[in-house]
């Protein structure tokens, strides 16, 4: 079957789409972050114009923030793991740098819980993660981005 050449901004457009059904399902499980069920939405990624800025629409404040930027994020309603984690989402969507998958387990490799308390619920993202090509297995090497 021959390779499909797309262009980078095609695969900005593929990861978006990846990386907001991944959102969508964090906010279906767990403890449902990225969902406000008050206002009845959930956070959203977007790109801009240029596709070089991964915006975060956020589910509470409603605030735009560009989670590709290092330092503080104004506006962002959830704590450090999940600023973390959109972090590491924006890296994916601009250069493909998947997430590591042992950061994905209900008892992490130092024998802590789950930074986000999903327990159990966190093996789903993970398979949903890794089937989203975000999440890599650990048999996979990927080279540096």
């Amino acid at each position: 079957m021959p390779t499909e050449n797309k262009t980078i901004g095609q695969l900005h457009l593929d990861r978006i789409i990846a990386t907001n059904d991944f959102i969508r399902d964090i906010a279906n499980c767990g403890r449902r972050f990225f969902r406000n069920k008050g206002a009845g939405h959930d956070a959203y990624l977007a790109l801009n114009g240029r596709r070089n800025i991964v915006w975060l629409f956020d589910d509470y404040t409603g605030a735009r923030i560009n989670i590709t930027k290092e330092g503080p994020w104004d506006s962002f309603s959830h704590g450090a793991p999940l600023m973390s984690l959109a972090g590491s989402i924006g890296a994916f969507v601009l250069s493909g740098k998947t997430m590591r998958y042992g950061y994905f387990q209900p008892t992490m490799d130092n024998g802590f819980e789950n930074p986000w308390g999903y327990g159990d619920d966190i093996l789903i993202l993970r398979d949903e993660g890794v089937r989203l090509g975000l999440i890599r297995k650990p048999d996979v090497q990927q080279e540096a981005a």
